[in-house]
């Protein structure tokens, strides 16, 4: 495989772990002495972020029995001479020079089986060139400048930038505040991931605000958020048939986080009704009777409610979490996609229909507006004085479908693939785009008979 992406790489055994490791042989694999704590080995005091993937409290959990696992781990196997069966835990953190702001990231992958790590270089691309880091061959690899993969021992795997190897081989019993957060989390959770953002709150929280507009009216408190948080909590598990799911944000103060509560719970409900009402919206121009409209509309409040009860917000100090658990299986979860999505592909399906008939109308319109301005339709094409054809008829309407500036921007006595009218070609206007068809850069099926 060429040209890996360094990122991808870091989560890639976490996404596709797939055997038991039994707890005895995890604990010996991630330390020789007692003394060193298994929560925050390999997590440095300053680290901002931190996923922590424990695949063994997965692998034997009903809710992943339907999942071709035979396959991903041939797969694996034969690209990266890895059997995912020994992956047995992944730590991956994220580091933020307090003076540049510069991100460095690292990702350690412990097996109980020896790794084939020539197979694991080919497969990434790494280059021949080795380096000595803190007394490990470490060899460049595609991504940020300083990337690396290096074997620590025959059963562990790194992969990040240089600089935080000796850093994350050297953490054992950390104090900062993210191993400190790390030790309030579930040890039973299959993922963890730990973020601090106290760092970058005074950057985030600015540019949240700023963006807010974005956002639908109801929904603009949401912005709030970044500026109302020092931290974030995510646990994922899967314990026989339950699947657990549980995000918390940690607020700067108690009245940060009953903010931050009242923020989702209004948000939560106002994205309801907004859900609901667009979807009545997309029916209406369905065709469909109005007994299935108000069937489909029914089963949606129904979902919704149940939603909305089991994502409620749960304050605790300065801690808001929001967790739900389910019993349904992930065959069962697949099934039910699986009757939907023809319902889904429908939907998607009338919106880029009536998006296409919209854009048509725009065009109608401007050909109207057109004519009332001039006296006439627009001409085929924009000609010379000797009438060799410059610009189409979609360049002389531009004025009329809300692009005056790109129109003013043209040379009208230029062909369309002039030096100074080709990038202005290729600025296509969402008017004249079509949801149902993918066409290259600067094309269009917006036609006219001639």
């Amino acid at each position: 495989m060429r040209q890996f992406p360094t990122p991808i790489l870091l989560l890639l055994f976490s996404l596709w772990v797939t055997g038991p490791i039994d707890d005895a042989s995890m604990q010996s694999a991630w330390a020789d002495e007692a003394a060193v704590d298994p929560v925050t080995r390999y997590i440095p005091d300053d680290a901002m972020a931190a996923i922590i993937v424990t695949p063994s409290e997965w692998l034997n959990s009903p809710m992943l029995e339907m999942f071709p696992l035979e396959i991903m781990r041939v797969q694996m196997t034969e690209q990266f001479g890895i059997d995912p069966f020994d992956i047995g835990e992944i730590r991956t953190i994220v580091s933020l020079d307090p003076t540049t702001m510069q991100p460095a990231f690292g990702s350690i992958t412990k097996l109980t089986g020896e790794i084939d790590f020539g197979k694991v270089r080919a497969a990434i691309d790494a280059r021949e060139d080795m380096v000595q880091v803190d007394g490990h061959e470490t060899y460049p690899m595609n991504g940020p400048p300083g990337t690396v993969i290096a074997m620590i021992d025959d059963e562990t795997l790194y992969a990040g930038t240089a600089n935080l190897l000796p850093r994350m081989l050297d953490a054992e019993n950390g104090s900062g505040k993210l191993p400190s957060l790390l030790r309030t989390m579930n040890s039973d959770s299959g993922v963890k991931i730990a973020i601090l953002t106290e760092q970058v709150r005074p950057m985030i929280g600015p540019v949240a605000m700023q963006n807010a507009h974005h956002l639908a009216p109801d929904l603009q408190a949401l912005a709030e958020i970044p500026g109302l948080i020092d931290a974030i909590k995510v646990e994922v598990g899967l314990l026989d048939s339950t699947g657990r799911l549980r995000v918390a944000l940690i607020g700067t103060d108690e009245v940060a986080a009953q903010r931050i509560q009242s923020i989702l719970i209004d948000s939560m409900s106002a994205a309801r009704s907004l859900g609901i009402a667009e979807m009545n919206r997309s029916l209406a121009g369905s065709g469909e009777s109005p007994a299935m409209r108000e069937a489909t509309n029914a089963y949606a409040n129904r979902i919704a409610d149940m939603v909305m009860e089991s994502l409620q917000p749960q304050l605790d100090g300065d801690e808001v979490a929001i967790e739900t658990q389910s019993q349904a299986s992930f065959a069962t979860t697949g099934v039910l996609v699986g009757l939907l999505l023809p319902a889904v592909q429908a939907a998607r399906t009338a919106a880029r229909r009536m998006s296409m008939s919209n854009n048509m109308k725009q065009v109608g319109l401007a050909l109207h507006n057109y004519h009332s301005a001039f006296r006439q339709l627009p001409p085929s094409a924009i000609t010379d004085e000797d009438g060799k054809p410059l610009l189409s008829w979609r360049v002389a309407i531009l004025s009329f479908i809300e692009e005056q500036a790109l129109y003013q921007q043209f040379r009208l006595d230029e062909p369309w693939d002039s030096e100074h009218n080709l990038p202005l070609s290729k600025q296509l206007p969402a008017v004249y785009s079509a949801p149902n068809t993918q066409t290259p850069p600067g094309t269009t099926v917006m036609q006219a008979v001639v």
